[in-house]
């Protein structure tokens, strides 16, 4: 019951002190009590946020750290208006603990579960990296034996086989480092093969083993220099120059010594002077020319140009 205060006029109260407030009507405030109130409703909020991944248990908690919190209470009873007694404060835990052990123990076996399924999946996941690193490992090996292969069976002029070993190497390219190593095993057959037609006299077929060799690589000093080579064999010195003069600016020696071989220097006369005997010229062509210079010594001296035919 709850006290009204002035409902029995003054004059009629027959023991005034009672119709007051009491101090026994007063909830007597227990600061220890509500401590350990706040205390547990904090670590229930918070054990239900830890299983936020897990609503149900989360809103469990959280409820339930609601209705033992002493702010709780006074909200339940002031909405509810009742009186929020210890033993309805119990029953309610106990239904909301109830309820959430097999909820807890629902949402355990499902997490159970699924750490199973991951651990699943990690170990299959582990096997096929360990699978694809074996099988990566096998075909490296595979790929770097037939190119030593290849390598050996160049060198031994034994291109057909070389061949046939470059393209089984082939079939275990996986990455761009190994196509490049077989473009390069590729390059080192071709050069190889051209130089030994080069030296078996085709020159026409060399040229063009060669050229294809220099639109992959123009820079190839060696490949261009074998080239003018075959050019000046069959006869086509100009190509030839053509060749050699860039490996000339580039101080290749031997490249020098076949332009003059093929494209030596040459003179011509230009035209003839009066040759003083001093060593000077006279534009004069009669008497008194080289007057003051020792005399004539040849009238008709050819002064020469040099030039190359290419």
């Amino acid at each position: 019951m709850r006290y009204v205060p002035n409902l029995i006029p003054e004059k009629s109260k027959v023991i005034p002190e009672y119709f007051t407030e009491k101090s026994n009507h007063k909830i007597k405030k227990r600061p220890l009590k509500v401590i350990l109130f706040w205390i547990l409703s904090i670590l229930l909020l918070m054990f239900g946020l830890g299983h936020f991944k897990h609503p149900l248990i989360t809103l469990i908690f959280g409820s339930l750290g609601f209705i033992i919190n002493p702010i709780g209470q006074s909200f339940i009873e002031n909405s509810l208006k009742f009186k929020y007694t210890p033993f309805i404060r119990v029953i309610v835990s106990v239904l909301f603990i109830g309820g959430a052990i097999p909820t807890i123990n629902f949402y355990k076996s499902i997490d159970l579960q699924e750490a199973y399924s991951q651990k699943i999946e990690k170990e299959k996941e582990i096997e096929r990296k360990e699978l694809e690193a074996k099988r990566d490992k096998e075909r490296k090996d595979s790929l770097n034996f037939y190119i030593q292969k290849t390598t050996k069976l160049i060198y031994e002029h034994k291109f057909d086989l070389a061949d046939n070993y470059i393209l089984s190497a082939s079939n275990f390219v996986s990455t761009t480092n190994d196509e490049d190593r077989i473009k390069q095993v590729r390059i080192d057959i071709s050069t190889i093969k051209a130089n030994e037609l080069v030296k078996a006299g085709k020159y026409k077929t060399a040229i063009g083993a060669i050229s294809r060799l220099l639109a992959l690589n123009p820079t190839n000093a060696d490949m261009k220099y074998n080239r003018a080579i075959c050019y000046n064999k069959i006869g086509n010195v100009l190509e030839a120059v053509n060749d050699l003069r860039p490996l000339m600016e580039s101080g290749h020696s031997e490249a020098e010594k076949l332009y003059n071989k093929i494209n030596p220097l040459r003179k011509k006369v230009a035209y003839y002077v009066t040759r003083c005997c001093d060593g000077t010229t006279s534009s004069a062509t009669g008497r008194g020319a080289c007057s003051h210079h020792g005399g004539v010594c040849n009238w008709n001296d050819p002064v020469y140009h040099e030039y190359r035919k290419y």
